[in-house]
């Protein structure tokens, strides 16, 4: 069983909830150019569900637009602007899922730390998630695509305010 999944199970019992991790002094060097498209991914019992990825890609980019965060070319872009819907099973035959909004280096970053530079991957500058459960893959398209106004709205907010004159 997948660790995703073991997490799932253990967060069933608990109330939906959502976490912010918003690190906004993370976004203060970053341009608009940064920032790729949003883009989603969404995996529904390890399978990915590519219809209701396009269906939350569409939101992303409406979003986007309503808030004002223009983004870079995808071909020279270096943040990934990342939300992913995962979710799986119960046995009672609920969905258990999770949703995250992050921003992340895609490739390989140097960090200083000290007088030491390491390399990372994967380097995550931002995020905000949540879980719960729902009562079917219906339930879960309806809160995938209605979480996003609220997941972008906040990175939207910490943009902003990292970016204020």
């Amino acid at each position: 069983m997948n660790r995703a999944l073991l997490t799932l199970a253990a967060l069933a019992a608990l109330p939906s909830t959502a976490h912010a991790e918003h690190q906004q002094g993370n976004l203060r060097g970053l341009t608009a150019a940064d920032l790729c498209p949003p883009i989603a991914y969404v995996y529904v019992d390890e399978q990915e569900d590519e219809d209701l990825a396009v269906a939350v890609d569409e939101r992303l980019a409406r979003y986007a637009t309503l808030y004002g965060l223009p983004f870079g070319d995808p071909k020279t872009c270096t943040v990934a602007q990342i939300f992913t819907v995962t979710a799986s099973e119960a046995r009672d035959g609920k969905l258990l899922y999770t949703l995250d909004l992050s921003l992340e280096v895609p490739g390989e970053a140097r960090v200083s730390l000290g007088n030491r530079t390491l390399t990372a991957r994967h380097l995550q500058l931002w995020s905000v998630s949540g879980y719960g459960s729902v009562a079917g893959v219906g339930a879960l398209a309806d809160l995938a695509t209605e979480s996003v106004r609220d997941y972008y709205e906040e990175f939207a907010l910490d943009w902003k305010a990292a970016h204020a004159r």
